[in-house]
């Protein structure tokens, strides 16, 4: 074998050992848990509030992002979470049903807050409808984005996609 043979052969063989660590690092991500950490600012049926910030790990189902575990919640009628496309979210209790929209007022930056009635801005009093994110008065613009909500074996899932 002539050195210019042996040069071939050892950055062919550097090219494959890099494919292949670079595959083994995407089959090991692609295998572990994901790993998120959820601020979850609930507010109880009596109105006392309280945050707590839960690392979870789950596998994910196409399409759809883990917010977290029902148990988290506990008795709450909202939590906050952070969607990796949109931002600042918030997952709500409405009538029973669970409801996600984007938690950044649609007429400037500030964050919304909920009651059991509405959605509001304390920045300029703009409110929302809590049933489909819709404006009810003040200055907004434009509705609240929505997401899908799933709740799957104990755990709930938005939509990676705005609705």
């Amino acid at each position: 074998m002539n050195r210019r043979e042996f040069l071939r052969r050892a950055a062919m063989t550097s090219v494959f050992l890099a494919i292949g660590a670079v595959g083994i690092v995407e089959l090991v991500d692609r295998l572990t848990p994901a790993q998120s950490a959820v601020v979850l600012t609930t507010q109880s049926s009596k109105g006392s509030q309280s945050s707590q910030t839960v690392t979870t790990s789950s596998f994910s189902l196409q399409g759809y992002i883990y917010v977290g575990k029902l148990s988290d919640l506990g008795n709450a009628s909202y939590a906050y979470f952070t969607h990796p496309t949109y931002g600042n979210s918030i997952l709500l209790l409405v009538g029973g049903q669970w409801k996600a929209f984007t938690a950044t007022c649609t007429h400037q930056t500030c964050t919304v807050q909920y009651t059991n009635s509405e959605i509001y801005c304390p920045c300029h009093g703009g409110t929302f409808d809590p049933t489909n994110g819709a404006v009810t008065g003040g200055p907004p613009p434009r509705p609240l984005t929505e997401f899908a909500v799933l709740v799957q074996s104990g755990a709930i899932y938005v939509s990676s996609a705005a609705m």
